[in-house]
């Protein structure tokens, strides 16, 4: 009895760990527990046995087996949903969720990730806080920077927010606060639809807020395990108040914008977009915004990041000033 209650408990974490896959690797050994995914060649597992998850190098692996559907990307961008499955050594059979399964050599699949069944899974975010204090003038600045991000099968959505405070004792308070909040929606494999919620407050441009809705289409120019670069064209409708409410408007205009994503380059990525607002209401207006965000990774989902933001405006309010910038530092952590 004494042998079946210790034994019992023994089993209990395997018996209770969420999936069972299965990797089979080039120097015999096979592992039991939880693929996560497949980035910049290195494969994680957490199995019940280890408190830290598993880095295994990609070319090892000789077989496996996921129950989960990853979101797949094999080389040259193509995107697949489905399951992983190997009947063979060094190959895979892909059992789409929207076709026939096919196989393909292990080393054709760039990259992986596992889709939770769970919606709430499927979350993530990250937030990060910076302050800089001086005694000349006594200089203090916070900034805060945060998202949440979704990333299903067709469907993602991201929401970005940063915030600015910088205090002199010679100037008035400064303050900035940018966010955007974005859905897109895969048509194929580099085709997409998105809409996009804009908000922009600045006192160096005498701008209270700035609100925008923008709907358009884009294609992606390159899309692998790595990075990602697209480009979107659509409309954008624009209300803007300010400290005088006699300015206060709204306008329409043309979005034109390219984003380019480089991520898990080891500890290393980088985030960058511009987006460019030719009007079609005002004549000759054109504002342009631009954003550069790069981060390293630390241990216990830790990083440091920096950050620069400019915005420009050819016709900007009497007593703004036609442009401005912001350039952030922060440590921070990521969570899921």
């Amino acid at each position: 009895m004494n042998r079946t209650l210790a034994l019992t408990f023994l089993l209990l974490p395997l018996l209770a760990f969420a999936r069972n896959d299965t990797l089979w690797l080039d120097n015999g050994n096979v592992l039991y527990g939880e693929i996560k995914g497949l980035s910049s060649g290195i494969l994680t597992m957490e199995t019940p046995y280890s408190d830290k998850d598993f880095a295994i190098e990609y070319h090892k692996v000789e077989r496996m087996f996921v129950e989960a559907t990853c979101l797949i990307i094999l080389t040259g961008g193509r995107r697949m949903n489905g399951f992983l499955r190997s009947e063979a050594s060094g190959q895979v059979t892909i059992s789409s969720t929207e076709g026939a399964p096919e196989v393909f050599p292990l080393k054709e699949i760039t990259s992986f990730q596992t889709i939770e069944k769970r919606v709430w899974d499927r979350f993530y975010g990250n937030l990060d806080i910076g302050f800089n204090l001086a005694k000349a003038n006594n200089n203090r600045q916070l900034n805060v920077n945060g998202g949440v991000h979704y990333r299903g099968f067709r469907w993602f959505s991201d929401f970005d927010v940063s915030s600015l405070t910088a205090n002199r004792d010679d100037v008035e308070q400064t303050e900035r606060t940018n966010m955007n909040l974005g859905i897109t929606r895969m048509l194929t494999e580099k085709w997409y639809i998105m809409g996009t919620g804009s908000f922009l407050s600045n006192t160096e441009q005498n701008l209270q807020g700035r609100w925008g809705g923008r709907i358009g289409g884009g294609r992606y120019l390159a899309n692998t395990s790595k990075l990602m670069f697209g480009i979107t064209a659509g409309f954008n409708y624009n209300i803007e108040s300010y400290q005088d409410e006699n300015l206060n408007k709204e306008s329409m205009e043309l979005y034109l914008s390219t984003n380019l994503n480089m991520f898990d380059f080891k500890d290393f990525s980088l985030n960058t977009r511009l987006d460019l607002y030719p009007s079609l209401s005002e004549r000759g207006r054109v504002r342009s915004d631009f954003q550069l965000d790069v981060k390293y990774d630390l241990p216990y989902d830790f990083y440091v990041s920096t950050g620069f933001q400019y915005n420009y405006d050819n016709q900007v309010v009497e007593g703004g000033s036609p442009f401005d910038y912001v350039f952030t530092t922060g440590f921070g952590w990521k969570f899921d």
